[in-house]
């Protein structure tokens, strides 16, 4: 995983499945700063995560994935 901060709307970043909880292609996950695991993506959860996410495959034990969405800051 690159360093979430960083990463930008269109960029590719990878995630091991064990830090998404119940991982499915499509959805999309988003994380806070300080912590560890990925969650289902709320309209509600945005504004505290510098990142969401869609998996777009999954490959053994590593979810591939798109940002989808950064809050304006």
């Amino acid at each position: 995983m690159q360093d979430i901060r960083r990463l930008e709307v269109g960029m590719t970043t990878k995630i091991d499945t064990d830090q998404v909880k119940e991982p499915e292609v499509g959805r999309e996950y988003v994380r806070g700063l300080d912590s560890n695991s990925w969650l289902l993506f709320t309209k509600d959860m945005a504004d505290d995560s510098p990142a969401v996410v869609r998996i777009d495959s999954i490959d053994g034990d590593v979810c591939h994935c798109t940002v989808t969405r950064k809050p304006n800051r």
